[in-house]
């Protein structure tokens, strides 16, 4: 049986750490991503927007991003998230001999507005979804599949012990979410594992809500839940 090869950006870490580890567990041979060094024969020190680190003739079946940029330079932002996921993209999409699957990691910001956050911010997830579409276009000649996986909340490794079970603010979500329940790391990693999978070899171009349903209830019916008042 073949072993499918898998490159994580950003996958020794947060959400990409706990794809890396479901991907592994199902079978694939993953190889990593990131600004820093690590001991490992598969991981590749690579700051993007610059793409060098990573081999060119890398051979691979799907290629995920996972990465992050934390910072507060929109400029910086703009070249890491979109036009770094570009540069590695094409430098790649020659390397995926049977064809493949590409997974960029966005956000609800692409589609609601979120106070916390600025404009920029907004903009450049957006941005990421535009760049799924535009990739699931160019590369469908080569079998090669483009999704984008959007989610709000979940609980990662670098903010579980702040969603305790009795955290208010995880109480909060639970309560206005369809499901009752708070995001998992592992259910957006579920879900990668799909789209890496030849059950979803019709599917690209596509925005995936993984949120339990929370994008789903009108703002109207949120606060009369949580004030309790009907009309």
């Amino acid at each position: 049986m073949k072993v499918p090869k898998t490159l994580i950006i950003g996958g020794n870490r947060g959400i990409g750490s706990v794809i890396r580890h479901r991907l592994s567990d199902r079978g694939h041979q993953v190889y990593t991503s990131s600004r820093n060094a690590e001991n490992c024969d598969h991981h590749f020190q690579n700051e993007l927007p610059n793409v060098e680190g990573i081999p060119k003739d890398l051979k691979l079946d799907n290629l995920v991003f996972a990465h992050r940029y934390k910072g507060n330079s929109a400029t910086v932002d703009f070249q890491i998230m979109v036009q770094g996921a570009e540069n590695l993209i094409n430098r790649l999409k020659r390397n995926f001999p049977s064809g493949g699957s590409i997974v960029l990691l966005g956000s609800n910001a692409g589609s609601f507005v979120l106070d916390e956050q600025p404009a920029s911010y907004h903009c450049i997830r957006s941005g990421i979804e535009s760049l799924t579409r535009y990739f699931a276009v160019e590369l469908g000649k080569f079998n090669i599949r483009c999704n984008c996986v959007i989610f709000s909340t979940v609980v990662k490794p670098e903010n579980k012990d702040f969603f305790q079970p009795d955290n208010r603010v995880r109480k909060l979500i639970e309560k206005i979410t369809p499901l009752k329940r708070i995001g998992m790391a592992e259910d957006i990693a579920g879900v990668v594992f799909l789209l890496c999978s030849d059950d979803a070899s019709f599917m690209t171009g596509q925005s995936v809500f993984v949120d339990g349903g929370l994008s789903l209830v009108g703002q109207e019916n949120i606060g009369r839940e949580l004030t309790n008042l009907k009309h």
